[in-house]
């Protein structure tokens, strides 16, 4: 009892999985590619925890997982330099068990809400793919993706209210889809230029009540799921040139990488009406707990170009850098405790970065 709260959580592991693939041609044209994945999963938890806030909790968990994972490919070769491809392939993600509610520091409706799920069930994907691979010139090349991911089970982390947990819930349905695109040119003898950009759709399809009415933490059907940008891109380009003049037979380089992001939301919740105003209920040097903040909790679309330089001789190469050159302020994520009655902030990024790097091969 001589600290608010302190935890102790050992853990084995024993995982066992075998991967084969077979490739066979139906025709010159026609190529397949048949795999299986077999898995065998197996986790062991001790959670034993101490301190004021906290319930004297000393459990046991085991946590299995087995099952076949496949995977098919066809592709089809529409001329020498460009390919057409599907695919259809299923992976898992294994279940486990939450962490006890600090019940003291719980409300009563954050108990009824969160306290009822101990454990959370495997979850499985399966991705629907087509696309196409085409070398249009030999200094362009060009390539597309159109895919629909279908989510059994998706395992969403959610703050648990007053309670300062957090627990982790099964939504029975949920889904992405996108287009992917990614370019690749030489324009020039030494440049290099590539662009990549997707554009994705997230939701859920399925809805988790909540005891008080409405949907749990945003977990409705139609809603966004978290971390997950509408639309990013990114474009790269890479000048080589002879580096003599510096040192004989040595190779320079100049490149630069530009990324953006589009807006997200750290916790499905966040999207809900109302979800950024935190009121604290806690009185403390002259504020009431009373007073409420008011936050967008969508995280704003950002920018980044990072900028290197260098030098490879024999084999020894040395690289000068800035990344983050404009020293943009990014918000990656929003944190909170006890859902907003305790710390409120934004995990940020590394600010302007400058340096150099020095490798040498064996």
């Amino acid at each position: 009892m001589n600290s608010p709260y302190n935890a102790d959580l050992p853990y084995t592991f024993e995982q066992i999985a075998v991967f084969g693939e077979v490739n066979y041609d139906f025709s010159e044209k026609l190529h397949g590619t048949f795999g299986l994945r077999w898995y065998d999963f197996e986790e062991e938890r001790e959670f034993n925890s101490g301190g004021f806030f906290s319930n004297g909790d000393n459990d046991y968990d085991k946590t299995t997982a087995d099952g076949v994972n496949p995977r098919v490919m066809l592709s089809y070769d529409l001329t020498d330099a460009t390919t057409v491809n599907s695919q259809i392939s299923q992976g898992f993600r294994q279940g486990g068990a939450n962490d006890p509610l600090n019940i003291g520091l719980c409300g009563a409706d954050d108990v009824v809400n969160f306290g009822g799920n101990p454990e959370y069930d495997e979850e499985t994907l399966t991705n629907y793919e087509v696309g196409i691979k085409s070398q249009l010139t030999s200094t362009f090349s060009f390539n597309a993706a159109v895919f629909y991911a279908d989510i059994k089970d998706l395992q969403v982390t959610l703050d648990a209210g007053s309670c300062s947990s957090r627990v982790v819930f099964n939504v029975p349905e949920a889904h992405t889809a996108g287009v992917e695109v990614e370019l690749n040119a030489q324009p020039m003898d030494g440049l290099d230029f590539s662009v990549a950009m997707s554009v994705i759709e997230s939701e859920f399809d399925s809805t988790i009540p909540s005891a008080s009415g409405g949907a749990l933490g945003g977990l409705e059907d139609g809603n966004k799921l978290a971390s997950v940008p509408e639309f990013q891109f990114a474009a790269t380009a890479t000048y080589n040139f002879n580096a003599e003049a510096i040192a004989y037979g040595a190779e320079g380089y100049i490149s630069a990488t530009f990324q953006y992001v589009g807006e997200r939301i750290t916790q499905p919740g966040d999207q809900v009406s109302g979800a950024g105003d935190f009121t604290s209920g806690l009185p403390f040097g002259g504020a009431t707990g009373n007073e409420e903040t008011n936050l967008d909790l969508e995280l704003d679309a950002y920018q980044l170009i990072n900028l290197s330089a260098g030098i490879i001789s024999g084999s020894w190469e040395t690289v000068f850098y800035i990344n983050n050159i404009a020293d943009e302020n990014v918000d990656l994520s929003f944190d909170r405790e006890r859902g907003g009655r305790a710390r409120l902030g934004y995990r940020t990024n590394q600010p302007r970065t400058m340096g150099v790097t020095v490798r040498k091969s064996f």
